[in-house]
């Protein structure tokens, strides 16, 4: 009894960590839907009924109906407030977008007063409203292309419209008429921003775009009345599309404040995020035409001697490291190398995070022994150091960090079978060589093409020996490839596919294979879901993740698996809204999640799975990260993933230090590095 009670508060204590009441509470925040939609009902119909009065009895010079006019627009900022007071009453708190939404309104109504006695002084005061409205779309997301795009086509619409048609006279009004344009046409963009951001609530994202695409409308009938005789109709469309326009507008307030949005905060300066998007747009383009391989699976190690026979190989250069010749690992390749009579070299000084002097040391011993190919048998270390290996061999006069970075090698590496003893770095199948300077400790990645292994040999047998702890952890690595493959903005069909795939038989088997050492099923289902990972990353690229954990590894040399484990939970909940509608989507695929469930359940259900798959294993939830370190350590993340790992949502080394802070470990507690086990990264 006692026992069920304390799992029933451990499971209420750990929802109320992942959920806080409060957030709870925003989420069951409602307005009340009758009084809001009597009063905003009553309110339309009196704005419709001055509305039609101002059109009837128009008499400008008189004065007469402008009154019904100025009384139409007082009502757009009365509708305002009391749809703000709705909404406060309810528990709506939506800070300075209500403030600059009712001044807008505000604005709205001088503009109205001023513009039928000083064209200038109405036209300005609509500027400085639009201006506000800039800045209350601003609080809603953040800025970037789907802003930028809308905002170029409504201007270059608007002054060449203005400049180049004939039929306008503006005399010497012109050069205001282009700078409101230009302000409205702004306004516009930053309002379909909001429109065309799927992270952004339905009802603000429809309200928003059509609140402002009308008063774009509205101006133009107003342009055409003023400055091209538009006629009583221009008149009357001018009205009708301004009056829909603020009758939005002023809803707008009521419903952001309701709908639990937050402003959201850009962690990277607008002209790096264009960069970087901009950057991935073009691979993702040209991603259908790159020479992207599928290693040809191999599923014994005779199978793999007998390839080298086909392949005309005399020598191959066997790459592991001392943990693995001493669990035994290497022994089946060396007995299906020596039933074929093919002899052998082997370099067996991989370290946990390859080196240059490692990759060093292995060519020289390559050409002394007068190999003519390369066999990796290990984790991602050792079929990084083989990579290291063919790349000195292929460029024997190029230094390694003039190779840094993508497709700056080019060649064709020595024939290359990837052998992995565990199930989950998929370097089996992947363009990047991981390597470390042994003497700064930066560690850096070169990708290529012709980095891909020509074969994989996938054996479950070589995995048997792993120990539990690297089973989970690079068990954790292969899911880790997957998730961040799949939530970038890189992603097409195949990688996809492979992704879910991928999830699936990592949920399936991963434990199993963890408790049941010896249940070769398992194990060889995890080879597959490694295989399936690393083809997807290999494409659609990986995160934050692997970016935080490549400097934890080169500072630290703390085991890559390890550090992905760690990590993955941490920044799937950074990542906040903007990854929240591919994580439920990869959760719901998976079966982690029911298909009916919410994009914001199905998320905290993945993440939440992920972090009980962790504690199952006993992956611990902290890492050694020292304070001082943390700086160049964010700074050395960035440099890695921007601009080319496409995350869901961008951070700069300022941000990312978030991420450092979130996962150290403040006691010291933990021993970190104990589980840098020789066979795998």
């Amino acid at each position: 009894m006692n026992v069920e009670i304390n799992n029933k508060f451990r499971q209420s204590v750990d929802y109320l960590e992942r959920d806080p009441p409060f957030a709870i509470g925003r989420r069951l925040m409602r307005i009340n839907k009758k009084l809001f939609g009597a009063l905003n009902t009553v309110l339309f119909v009196l704005i419709a009924v001055f509305a039609v009065l101002y059109i009837v009895y128009d008499d400008a010079e008189a004065g007469a109906s402008c009154v019904y006019k100025y009384v139409a627009s007082a009502l757009f900022v009365i509708e305002g407030i009391v749809n703000m007071a709705l909404a406060k009453a309810a528990g709506g708190n939506a800070g300075a977008f209500v403030v600059l939404e009712i001044v807008a309104l505000v604005l709205c109504l001088a503009g109205d007063v001023a513009i039928n006695y000083m064209f200038i002084a109405g036209m300005a005061a609509f500027a400085v409203a639009h201006i506000l409205l800039i800045a209350t779309f601003t609080r809603v997301n953040i800025f970037g292309w789907k802003h930028i795009l809308p905002f170029v086509v409504f201007c270059l619409f608007s002054v060449l419209m203005i400049c180049l048609w004939n039929g306008f006279d503006f005399g010497d009004m012109k050069p205001y008429v282009i700078v409101y344009a230009v302000i409205i046409s702004l306004m516009v963009g930053m309002a379909l921003g909001v429109a065309l951001d799927g992270t952004v609530n339905g009802k603000v994202r429809i309200l928003s775009g059509l609140g402002a695409l009308l008063f774009y409308v509205s101006d133009l009938c107003l342009t055409f009345r003023n400055f091209a005789d538009g006629g009583r109709a221009a008149d009357v469309c001018c009205l009708a599309f301004y009056y829909l326009a603020l009758f939005i507008l002023a809803i707008l307030p009521a419903v952001y404040s309701a709908s639990d949005c937050e402003p959201q905060k850009a962690h990277m300066n607008v002209f790096k995020r264009l960069w970087c998007r901009a950057f991935q747009f073009v691979f993702h383009v040209v991603m259908p035409f790159l020479p992207y391989k599928n290693p040809t699976r191999l599923h014994s190690c005779e199978e793999a001697a007998e390839t080298l026979v086909k392949e005309n190989r005399k020598k191959p250069l066997i790459v592991t490291d001392k943990g693995i010749v001493a669990c035994g690992l290497v022994e089946p390749v060396k007995a299906a190398l020596e039933a074929k009579g093919i002899p052998y070299e082997v370099y067996s000084d991989t370290v946990v995070n390859p080196t240059i002097q490692n990759a060093e040391e292995g060519a020289k011993l390559y050409l002394e022994s007068g190999c003519d190919s390369l066999i990796a048998i290990g984790g991602g270390s050792a079929m990084d150091c083989a990579k290291g290996i063919g790349l000195r061999i292929l460029k024997p006069r190029r230094t390694f960090r003039s190779m840094k970075g993508i497709l700056k090698v080019f060649g064709k590496l020595p024939l290359y079978i990837a052998c992995p003893t565990t199930s989950g770095t998929g370097s089996e199948t992947t363009i990047a060589a991981v390597i470390v300077d042994e003497k700064t400790r930066d560690k850096f990645t070169v990708i290529d093409f012709c980095l891909c292994p020509k074969y994989a040999l996938l054996d479950p047998v070589m995995t048997k020996g792993l120990p539990p702890k690297m089973t989970s952890t690079t068990g954790m690595d292969a899911l880790t490839h997957a998730v961040e493959a799949y939530i970038g903005g890189s992603t097409i069909k195949k990688t996809r596919k492979l992704s879910v795939e991928a999830v699936k038989a990592i949920r399936a088997n991963l434990y199993e294979a963890y408790i049941h050492p010896d249940n070769m099923q398992a194990r060889r289902r995890m080879q597959y879901a490694a295989y399936c990972a690393g083809l997807s990353f290999t494409i659609s690229y990986v995160g934050y993740v692997h970016a935080v954990a490549h400097s934890l590894g080169g500072k630290y040399n703390t085991p890559h698996g390890l550090a992905n484990s760690v990590i993955l939970p941490y920044v799937l909940k950074d990542y906040c809204i903007y990854g929240r509608k591919k994580i439920a989507k990869l959760s719901r695929l998976t079966g982690v999640s029911e298909v009916n469930t919410t994009d914001e359940e199905a998320c905290s259900e993945f993440i939440a799975w992920i972090e009980d798959l962790n504690k199952k294993m006993d992956i611990p939830v902290k890492l050694r990260v020292d304070k001082e370190d943390i700086p160049a350590l964010a700074a050395h993340a960035d440099a890695e993933a921007n601009p080319l790992y496409p995350v869901p949502y961008l951070m700069n080394a300022k941000a990312l230090e978030k991420i450092y802070y979130e996962i150290r470990d403040e006691y010291g507690d933990l021993v970190h590095g104990d589980t840098a086990q020789s066979a795998g990264k």
